[in-house]
């Protein structure tokens, strides 16, 4: 299975880059798809990842609340402590935060772990949301030579959908179910046009540079091998149960967040170093995440 939601990744990628090769897809189109993405279809993911969700062990969502908190106060910390030891742009600092939780994540634990561990992949989400949208788009916003940050990021279609989502979990709100099918399909457009976009990004550059660039090696070094690493030092000493620890981990292990290159194009970070960065880690992590697998089960 995760296999299969490799190759589809690279699939999507694959078609979004002959798109752009063959000019149906160029810099404009990929910023207007972006800013659809990042105001309508992921919010909408977010939101439908709490509906009608079945309600776990409380102490085991606490505690996955908590680790997901920590986790994203302390990781963000890390990557921009490494980033400026590196002299590395901000963009840089995001690659190595966020993981692609949505797309990634929650096959691979459902696979590993069955579907009752799905909700806490999407309680990682929650926090992800929050920290993406707020600390992600502060940190991409220094990269806007003389634009100050506003408030007004912080109350985005983001960080609104996760509270929202939030509060329909811990309220265990009823959704109707027409408005429930309409949030479900438009949530499931996001996959499909984020990794297109990506591809038709990649197309814009000479995909040769992708594996040329000996910055990037290091990044997926630190993403995929060194992080998860961290993670599982730490989180082993603060709980106990091996599930948890292993969900932690494999969602540091992930390559990076597709949603990256969505918020880089509509937030002023460096685009191409985020696609190539997908891209890489991606690739890699055909490799990595397979033995993380066997390491921790």
């Amino acid at each position: 299975m995760i296999t299969h939601q490799l190759i589809l990744l690279f699939g999507l990628i694959i078609v979004g880059y002959i798109a752009n090769k063959l000019k149906i897809l160029d810099t404009s189109a990929n910023q207007k798809i972006s800013k659809f993405l990042i105001n309508i279809t992921i919010p909408a993911t977010i939101i439908h990842s709490s509906i009608d969700q079945k309600n776990g062990n409380g102490d085991k969502i606490a505690i996955v609340f908590l680790v997901a908190i920590s986790f994203y106060i302390l990781i963000p910390i890390l990557s921009k402590t490494i980033s400026r030891l590196l002299k590395q742009e901000p963009t840089f600092e995001l690659m190595l935060t966020y993981s692609n939780l949505g797309f990634m994540g929650i096959p691979i634990i459902e696979a590993i772990y069955g579907k009752d561990y799905v909700f806490y992949v999407t309680v990682f989400m929650m926090i992800f949301n929050i920290s993406i949208f707020s600390m992600g788009i502060l940190t991409l916003s220094r990269n806007q030579v003389g634009k100050k940050v506003s408030f007004r990021y912080f109350l985005n279609p983001g960080i609104i959908s996760a509270m929202i989502a939030i509060l329909i979990y811990l309220f265990r709100l009823h959704i109707q179910t027409d408005i429930s099918n309409i949030i479900s399909n438009i949530g499931s457009i996001t996959t499909p046009l984020a990794m297109i976009v990506i591809g038709s990004t990649l197309g814009e550059i000479q995909i040769k540079t992708v594996f040329a660039d000996v910055k990037l090696y290091l990044f997926a070094l630190l993403k995929l091998i060194v992080y998860p690493v961290i993670v599982y030092i730490i989180v082993r000493f603060f709980i106990s149960n091996q599930e948890l620890i292993g969900i932690a981990v494999l969602l540091t292990a992930l390559p990076t967040a597709g949603n990256l290159s969505m918020l880089s194009s509509e937030y002023g970070g460096n685009m191409v170093m985020v696609s190539k960065g997908i891209c890489i880690s991606t690739l890699l992590s055909v490799i990595t995440i397979p033995l993380w697998i066997h390491f921790l089960t």
